[in-house]
């Protein structure tokens, strides 16, 4: 006996019956007379062509009378009572569907990094009445649990958003691995202690849209707007890290 016949007289093997209509992907039988098919005959066993699935080349084998080595498929009489619809007119046909389970080519690991080292950045936005007509305005980017980091900030009056995003792969045809990041913005206060702040729970791209109203921000009695400059503070809190390597 050799190391492959070995191998599989040591597998747990079982039979799952379920019902189908689609024929058998890999391969088909068709048994003719098997009325034909009696104790104390000859036919022992059936050996089909040779047939190619799944890169391997395989035969179907038929004991029709049994196999001592092999869990019972079917029982002979089942076979044979056309009530129960495996054989029609003397006919049967069996199939084979073979799949082999390949390893995968890729280990993909994620780690959440809890207050990543470089964690926070500060932006003073000067001149910031100057920028009311623009679509978006973005910060320096900064390093934070090893990616960069932007802040970008939507000054127009309808949008008043505040986002931190990171900068986009330089090949636009890679899809990159998501990035699920919590981080804490905050607009300072510059006359009191009365920060306006939000936690955000986020995949890449998201923020706050409206991190504080037009009325307040330049409202000078609040102390967000102070000669005419604004400071923008961003607390990186958690963040995926994640790295795929090949097998």
């Amino acid at each position: 006996m050799n190391s492959l016949e070995e191998k599989f007289n040591h597998l747990v093997t079982g039979i799952t019956r379920t019902r189908r209509v689609e024929a058998a992907s890999s391969y088909s039988l068709k048994l003719v007379g098997l009325s034909e098919i009696k104790a104390g005959s000859n036919i022992r066993s059936y050996e089909s062509d040779v047939f190619t699935a799944s890169g391997y080349q395989w035969r179907l084998i038929l004991y029709p009378l049994g196999n001592d080595n092999d869990a019972q498929f079917i029982e002979l009489s089942t076979l044979k009572d056309q009530k129960n619809g495996y054989a029609v007119k003397d006919t049967c046909t069996f199939g084979v569907d073979i799949a082999i389970l390949k390893p995968a080519e890729k280990l993909e690991t994620v780690t959440f990094l809890h207050n990543p080292p470089n964690n926070k950045f500060t932006w003073k936005i000067f001149h910031f009445s100057n920028l009311s007509d623009q679509e978006f305005v973005l910060s320096d980017q900064f390093l934070a649990g090893q990616r960069y980091w932007k802040i970008r900030v939507d000054p127009k009056r309808e949008r008043e958003g505040v986002y931190i995003l990171f900068p986009k792969p330089i090949c636009q045809t890679v899809l990159s691995p998501a990035v699920y990041v919590m981080f804490k913005l905050k607009i300072r206060n510059q006359l009191n202690g009365n920060h306006i702040e939000r936690t955000v729970v986020t995949v890449r791209g998201h923020g706050v849209p409206k991190l504080i109203t037009q009325k307040d921000l330049y409202d000078k009695s609040k102390g967000f707007l102070v000669k005419d400059t604004i400071i923008l503070e961003v607390e990186m809190l958690c963040m995926s890290q994640t790295q795929v390597i090949s097998k």
